[in-house]
């Protein structure tokens, strides 16, 4: 108590966030919370937010962290995502072999079959499909929370990965009249990441903004540095999300339920992975949104970072 940041032995890790909280200067930057194994063995978990303290007139005073024991959620954990691992498992091969069966009828290849029929099969088909994707989310997140999914953290540009992504979406936009645009200075500090990892949220977070975004809309993404930071802001004209749903947003399974979004298929564990594989990175993720008024995703990743393995958020943490 009372000494200097550099005088405490503190986890390196931890070190280095309660650093980037003090440099930075963005007002939307609120906090980070990242997990940490500490003891001879790694045996104890603890959960640390680590957030800037600022003054009236928006300078950074100082940084604050509170430190929490999740040791015995981990067990918890550990048990029950290797049950969703072993039962998806399981799934995956039947129900696939089942769309399979189903193309197969609906391309005539065992015979002729009336309108009616075409009609009902397709349905089945497309719940099929959706059941496969719960499936693939499902594993994703079982590895996340494992410590699987992020394999390999390298050096990594981040505006080549959006670039990819954007050119990849163009087509699905472009069929929706959507003005899909993305801006970033071309000397954009590198970060240290998962390069399938990065791909993955920006995939899940331009496509969502595409799909809840009305025909003749407009999607943009922005990509900039802040004080330690890059920071990603993936923004929409679209529906909107109403203020009561913003704190469930990156819940397991949350859905928004609303007139517009009844018609558009997911799985409610999109936001859940993104926010997952975010704090596996030291990141964090927020979420600005008006209904009917259009959304943005902001994302802040350190521009330098040593790997780490991630380990699962707390189900009752609030998660904006």
């Amino acid at each position: 108590l009372g000494n200097f940041l550099p005088q405490c032995n503190l986890h390196s890790e931890l070190s280095k966030t309660i650093e980037e909280s003090l440099k930075t200067k963005d007002m939307s930057y609120t906090s980070v919370s990242q997990e940490l194994s500490i003891g001879e063995s790694g045996e104890i978990f603890l959960r640390a937010h680590t957030a800037p303290v600022r003054n009236d007139l928006g300078e950074t005073m100082g940084s604050v962290t509170v430190l929490q024991d999740i040791s015995h959620l981990k067990e918890l954990d550990k048990m029950k995502s290797e049950f969703i691992a072993m039962v998806t498992h399981e799934l995956r091969a039947p129900i696939a072999a089942v769309e399979q069966q189903l193309t197969v009828i609906l391309n005539k290849m065992a015979g002729e079959i009336t309108e009616k029929q075409e009609r009902l099969l397709s349905r089945a088909k497309e719940r099929t499909k959706g059941l496969l994707d719960l499936i693939k989310d499902l594993l994703d997140l079982s590895k996340i929370e494992a410590g699987k999914m992020v394999q390999y953290k390298e050096p990594l540009a981040l505006h080549d990965v959006i670039q990819r992504v954007v050119d990849l979406m163009r087509v699905v936009a472009d069929n929706k009249k959507i003005d899909l645009q993305f801006s970033a200075p071309s000397n954009v500090s590198v970060i240290h990441a998962d390069r399938n990892s990065m791909e993955g949220i920006f995939t899940n977070l331009i496509s969502n903004a595409i799909k809840y975004t009305p025909e003749g809309g407009k999607v943009w993404i922005n990509l900039v540095e802040e004080g330690g930071f890059v920071k990603a802001m993936v923004s929409d004209t679209g529906i909107g999300i109403k203020k009561e749903d913003l704190p469930r947003i990156f819940d397991k399974f949350y859905r928004v339920k609303t007139i517009e979004t009844r018609q558009i298929v997911g799985t409610g564990l999109g936001l859940s992975i993104v926010k997952s594989i975010v704090d596996a990175h030291l990141g964090s993720i927020s979420v600005e949104s008006e209904e009917g008024g259009g959304t943005t995703f902001t994302v802040f990743f350190p521009k330098e970072s040593n790997p780490v393995i991630y380990k699962p958020c707390d189900a009752t943490e609030s998660n904006v």
